[in-house]
């Protein structure tokens, strides 16, 4: 059995009375491609928060990357041991975070600020890059179709042109783990799917695990799906398992979310266009030779 690259036991996140996750056991091993599908409100971007450590969990015990955190947990990780997880953690989210007044080389350059030894912080103050990083970063920017933008400011790239700098970045990062919110958001189609090649390529050697609004998308970015609602697990399965009537059925029984004390409802907004889709390739069996496209 290969290496665990997270381990979740008796997770538990509210907001108020409200119960975003409900996890018993949940466990990603080393090199996993999984995606995360759900309606929205599922409790999937929370997940995703919680395993990065910027959302608390009320209880439970995780484990990524070998370091232990939760309040099941007797020992705290510290802000020395966070930073480590985080230099090792990826993160491609919806709004992607470049440094819009920096070149599209400058904030590839900047994912080497997480590697041990990798450049000091003060060199990215003052804007002097070892050329060896500068390099490094015109390859990545390359391999990714987008050199001709090397010099061009953050803020007046495309969407798809600031997810492939995003992802170039996270090449001189080099993280074990990389969690991606929905890496497509509002992408055309053929950018959707130079984006799900990029990525996916870049996690050759760590840990993938992505939110997929898009079902068409799952056998680009994952190797087993895992279906959320109301914050528990429905379905854990391999991705060949997904099929569009599986998926159609799913979001048609979603439940909604719960009040811990109350018992009330708490709605969950139907994902219809993820619905939508799946039914329309339910329709189209052909769908995924989508992974066949340049």
């Amino acid at each position: 059995m290969s290496e665990i690259a997270i381990r979740i036991t008796g997770l538990q996140v509210r907001a108020g009375q409200r119960q975003l996750l409900e996890i018993a056991q949940l466990v990603v091993h080393h090199g996993e491609r999984v995606a995360i599908v759900g309606p929205n409100g599922a409790g999937k971007s929370t997940l995703l928060r919680v395993l990065a450590g910027f959302m608390p969990a009320r209880q439970g015990a995780m484990c990524v990357l070998g370091r232990e955190f939760g309040p099941d947990v007797g020992a705290t990780l510290g802000a020395r041991g966070w930073r480590s997880l985080r230099a090792e953690v990826g993160q491609v989210m919806q709004g992607l975070h470049l440094v819009a007044r920096l070149t599209a080389r400058e904030n590839v350059i900047l994912g080497a600020l997480a590697r041990p030894g990798g450049m000091p912080l003060w060199r990215s103050w003052l804007r002097l890059y070892p050329a060896a990083l500068v390099d490094e970063a015109e390859r990545a920017l390359r391999e990714l179709g987008v050199a001709s933008l090397a010099d061009t400011r953050a803020d007046h790239l495309s969407g798809g042109e600031r997810q492939k700098v995003g992802i170039a970045r996270l090449r001189l990062q080099a993280p074990r783990l990389i969690l991606a919110d929905e890496p497509t958001s509002a992408l055309d189609p053929r950018a959707t799917i130079e984006v799900c090649q990029a990525l996916r390529a870049t996690a050759a050697h760590a840990t993938l695990l992505t939110v997929v609004h898009n079902p068409e998308l799952l056998p680009l970015l994952a190797d087993r799906v895992i279906g959320l609602a109301g914050g528990r697990v429905v379905f854990d399965v391999d991705v060949k398992d997904a099929t569009p009537d599986r998926l159609t059925e799913f979001y048609a029984q979603a439940r909604p979310l719960r009040s811990v004390d109350q018992g009330a409802a708490w709605p969950v907004k139907a994902d219809d266009d993820f619905a939508r889709r799946a039914g329309t390739a339910a329709a189209r069996p052909h769908c995924t030779e989508i992974t066949s496209l340049p």
